[in-house]
């Protein structure tokens, strides 16, 4: 019985994966794991597996390529995080260890444990995620941990960071690829749909979970899948996708204007200038570069500050700086923890303490 089984399942993971290879999400995957995110060949990959379509199918996909001579994927493996805080947590670990049974998976299922523990429960939640990632991967020796994002996901982050007021750096995220301690994270669908990720699941006939939270329109991310993405899909067909190519575009505008940032006001790590610096220097650089130094300043003496909260205020203490007035000018943040100092010859980042 068992051999009939094994068998069966074996033939099972043949049609799927012969399935899987033939789709153009396939070699999509595979041009971005090369040239998007710079993945080696024959590289050792962990999968973040939420047991969701998206993951699934990218795990699918990923299974096919590790199969390919000369891929970048030599080895796969994943992870599925049971984050404890849904009833149906359990049951979704156990449908993860069905499907990498199916995929001939290695698969790892962490354990987390959030309840109780002070600050946001998502925010705690997207971080205990990451750690465990980061964990698995540098246990099982992997170069990269891949995640499932997708264009939409992508679409979301933009309009959620545009509508707080974000730069350049916050609305070209998540980005293709990153750094995750001493492995690097990697995105490779950014340039896919979610809706033919779902389609690949179907046509395989690979059954997926579908985590209800994703969808509530009570969060921000569950009101713009729910209401906004549909519309602006409906009216300009593909929105998502050139959404994401925009992205891309932002992001080496930011890396651009990271570099000239430096050129002309030193590292993240500076808090103090010449008056002079800021003369003749355009006022969105001079913001931009106060807005860096600002938060890595909060960040260092333990002050928490909203990123997209003082725009306004920030601009003010640039025009000054930039300006002819020699008038001593201070401008505060965090409810006064932080002060921008301008006078006759100086700028600084100041910590009102307590």
């Amino acid at each position: 019985m068992t051999s009939s089984i094994d068998s069966s399942r074996a033939q099972r993971r043949e049609q799927l994966l012969l399935l899987a290879g033939r789709d153009h999400l396939a070699a999509e995957l595979q041009h971005a794991l090369l040239w998007r995110c710079g993945v080696a060949a024959d590289s050792r990959i962990l999968v973040g597996f939420s047991g969701g379509a998206d993951s699934t199918a990218l795990l699918a996909l990923m299974k096919v390529l590790s199969m390919r001579k000369g891929s970048p994927v030599g080895q796969v493996s994943a992870l599925h995080v049971d984050h404890g805080l849904r009833p149906e947590s359990t049951e979704e670990a156990r449908h993860a260890v069905k499907v990498c049974e199916m995929l001939d998976v290695d698969l790892e299922i962490h354990q987390l444990s959030l309840e109780g523990a002070p600050g946001n429960l998502s925010d705690r939640a997207r971080t205990a995620r990451y750690q465990a990632l980061e964990s698995s991967a540098t246990t099982r020796q992997c170069e990269f941990v891949c995640t499932a994002h997708h264009a939409e996901d992508r679409f979301e982050t933009m309009l959620q960071s545009l509508c707080r007021g974000g730069g350049a750096a916050g609305i070209s995220k998540p980005r293709w690829v990153r750094s995750l301690g001493d492995v690097s994270l990697v995105r490779p669908l950014l340039g896919c749909a979610r809706s033919d990720l779902r389609a690949l699941c179907m046509r395989a006939d690979l059954a997926f979970i579908d985590d209800p939270s994703n969808e509530d329109p009570a969060s921000a991310r569950g009101l713009l899948r729910q209401q906004v993405l549909p519309a602006l899909e409906a009216r300009w067909p593909g929105a998502s996708l050139r959404a994401s190519a925009a992205a891309d575009r932002i992001a080496a505008a930011s890396d651009a204007l990271e570099i000239r940032i430096t050129a002309s006001f030193g590292d993240g790590d500076c808090h103090s200038w010449s008056r002079n610096m800021f003369r003749g220097v355009d006022v969105e650089l001079s913001t931009a570069a106060l807005r860096r130094s600002l938060l890595a300043f909060a960040e260092a003496v333990g002050v928490r500050v909203e990123k997209n909260s003082f725009a306004r205020r920030l601009r003010e203490a640039a025009e000054h700086a930039s300006s002819n007035d020699e008038e001593p000018r201070t401008f505060e943040f965090a409810g006064g923890s932080i002060g921008v100092v301008s006078d006759a010859h100086h700028v600084r980042i100041i910590h009102n303490e307590c």
